[in-house]
């Protein structure tokens, strides 16, 4: 997704004088874990992000962006750092008091371009949320990443998203979040043509912050 899409996509659900709007934003400081598993490349990092949320009425929409420096780890067969940026997008509608179905995309680059495999996926899936103390909420979501798409090249049928979510409400407009996210992409490739062969990419992302409420 372009930053003019994105752009567009949360100007559409930015507050307007209606009644059933909310619009929550705020920083996040993130902690990473990167694994493209059959080469044996393991990566550790931090960095920073942010994210935006908005509701009106049953449909809400959420973007996160995140920076973070790779390094890698011990036991990695990787001699290099790399920095990523990933943009995560979610579009949901409310079926029921605690359930939503949702689409999105997620994309995530790397830089140097060659040091770690960028990719593009859509997002199908769902999320449940409930109430469990006053002011504090925690979320399930589970999505299918269709489509994927690889710098490197490859293909993904079997592609997942799993995410965990928590919001406290600290004083008034203020909250606190933190979200837990594993995806993994049973990528395949054929390299020469000589015949498929296993290269699955893996990540977690670990995101604690504070948002406004609006």
């Amino acid at each position: 997704m372009t930053r003019s899409a994105l752009g567009a996509l949360l100007l559409a659900l930015a507050p307007r004088p209606a009644s059933g709007q909310q619009v929550t934003v705020g920083p996040q400081v993130v902690l990473s874990d990167y694994r493209e598993v059959a080469a044996g490349l393991r990566y550790r990092g931090t960095g920073l992000g942010g994210s935006l949320w908005a509701r009106r009425d049953r449909l809400s929409a959420e973007a996160a962006v995140v920076r973070v420096s790779l390094d890698p780890a011990d036991g990695s067969a990787a001699t290099a750092s790399f920095t990523t940026t990933q943009v995560d997008v979610w579009v949901a509608y409310d079926v029921a008091a605690y359930a939503s179905v949702e689409v999105g995309v997620l994309h995530r680059s790397a830089d140097p371009e060659f040091d770690a495999q960028s990719v593009g996926a859509v997002r199908v899936g769902a999320r449940s949320f409930y109430e469990i103390g006053p002011g504090a909420t925690v979320v399930f979501r589970a999505n299918y990443l269709a489509a994927p798409k690889f710098s490197g090249g490859g293909r993904a049928a079997v592609s997942l998203d799993l995410g965990l979510g928590l919001d406290v409400r600290l004083a008034g407009r203020l909250h606190g979040t933190a979200t837990y996210a594993f995806n993994r992409m049973n990528r395949k490739t054929n390299p020469g043509g000589t015949g498929e062969i296993d290269a699955p990419i893996q990540e977690t992302l670990a995101r604690v912050g504070l948002a406004v409420q609006f």
